[in-house]
């Protein structure tokens, strides 16, 4: 699915934010029916970036239970106003070390873990919070000098060194392929 494609469309054909998210799920299930797959098991993500909060909550109304927010200052400034209750909240951008303890508890979780010295500011925020964070660790199968991530050839060793952080719980892998010529 090419969800921002997607809804840019909707949006110039005037579909409320209800009707694109009905559509986008009602899509995803289709999808999902074709492919002997169970919907039920695609969360479907709103990437909020650049979105004022009130159109946020206009999807929640709609359903939407997943949001990701790629920029700590945006996420804060929309926190009070976001009606999230039931909701998760990924942060999907490049996070620095110094906005750690800004959203560490604000967030389900980070999918963008590219250090150990991230993951070292994310412990020791969760140990002040007393809790534990799930996290992606951000690839950069490209090796793409624009993008963060580990090098696919650090990965093994990265993850060692991340087995001894107490409060950080590594979830998965989340990797952005770099833009070819070519659609599959």
């Amino acid at each position: 699915l090419r969800g921002r494609s997607y809804m840019r469309q909707n949006r110039l054909n005037n579909l409320s934010i209800a009707q694109s998210v009905e559509q986008i799920l009602d899509n995803i299930a289709k999808n999902c029916a074709l492919c002997g797959r169970d919907a039920s098991d695609v969360q479907l993500m709103a990437v909020t970036k650049t979105v004022e909060a009130q159109r946020v909550n206009e999807a929640i109304h709609a359903g939407v239970r997943l949001l990701g927010e790629n920029r700590a200052q945006e996420l804060l400034a929309k926190m009070m106003i976001m009606q999230k209750d039931g909701v998760d909240i990924h942060f999907i951008g490049h996070l620095q070390t110094n906005k750690v303890r800004q959203i560490v508890d604000k967030v389900t979780m980070i999918q963008s873990l590219d250090s150990v010295a991230l993951a070292q500011e994310i412990g020791v925020n969760a140990e002040k919070h007393d809790q534990k964070n799930e996290l992606l660790v951000e690839v950069n199968i490209g090796s793409e000098l624009s993008k963060s991530g580990v090098a696919p050839d650090r990965l093994s060793d990265f993850l060692g060194e991340l087995s001894g952080f107490g409060r950080i719980c590594v979830r998965g892998l989340m990797a952005i392929p770099p833009v070819s010529g070519t659609e599959r």
